[in-house]
């Protein structure tokens, strides 16, 4: 692994027994890591966070309210990212700290195929892609993603993504996966994946029970009146599901 590149586990104060198995992957393949402390939405978000957050367009971009938890998991990306930019870096590589990895990720990584100049998702559900974009990358291939996956577990990102995604997130008004077009952000989807994550409902999760129990609500007929939406909707209906 590059310094300019470090790999940045993603956790909680209090959360050791969560991250251990992960951090003992890492060790095991000599991989070095570094903890990142992220935002504790647990018992609700703090004062100084509040700012950084807008409830309304949350409500308008979701159609349902947005937990603290949630906004609490994006503010801690949103402090990924303007750690590389303060921090000069040139990209890094962000695992949450209850990914899987699989036994090929080091291998990937060692290869120097996570320095792209966009930004790679090494785990991902609900993948698809265009499938003429694409490039070989070593023994995987790499997707365009040509729409919105889901999962924040792994992924890497550039200096330049990492910009993308900080103006995005501010305020903060989506959940971390992902506040914009992957499409725009010329994400690439990792095949096959070289991480992995518990299936919904299994393994521990900050998330799962602050969702539970909020509304959904009925999406906006006026995004019919957007080209751009008409766009997406052609992306996606050529588009292929990668990954799973």
């Amino acid at each position: 692994m590059q310094a300019d590149w470090p790999i940045l586990v993603l956790t909680l104060d209090g959360d050791d027994t969560r991250r251990q198995p992960l951090l003992d992957q890492l060790d095991a393949a000599g991989l070095p890591w570094q903890l990142f402390f992220g935002v504790d939405g647990r018992r609700g978000l703090t004062a100084e966070y509040l700012p950084l957050i807008d409830r309304e367009a949350a409500q308008r971009r979701l159609k349902r309210p947005m937990t603290d938890a949630e906004f609490a998991c994006a503010l801690s990306h949103r402090k990924i990212y303007q750690t590389i930019l303060e921090r000069g870096l040139a990209g890094a590589v962000v695992l949450e700290d209850d990914a899987i990895l699989t036994p090929d990720f080091a291998a990937f990584l060692q290869a120097g195929l996570h320095r792209v100049d966009s930004m790679a998702l090494l785990d991902y559900r609900f993948g698809r892609a265009l499938p003429w974009q694409r490039r070989r990358a070593g023994r995987w291939w790499l997707y365009r993603a040509a729409q919105r996956a889901t999962l924040t577990s792994a992924y890497t990102v550039s200096r330049r993504s990492a910009q993308d995604l900080l103006a995005a997130t501010t305020p903060v008004s989506f959940a971390a996966d992902w506040p914009a077009d992957l499409y725009e952000l010329r994400a690439w989807l990792v095949v096959p994946r070289v991480a992995q994550h518990n299936e919904p409902g299994q393994g521990p999760s900050h998330l799962a029970d602050a969702r539970s129990g909020v509304e959904a609500r009925t999406k906006d007929a006026g995004r019919y009146l957007d080209a751009d939406y008409w766009r997406g909707l052609l992306r996606r209906k050529l588009a292929r599901k990668v990954g799973r």
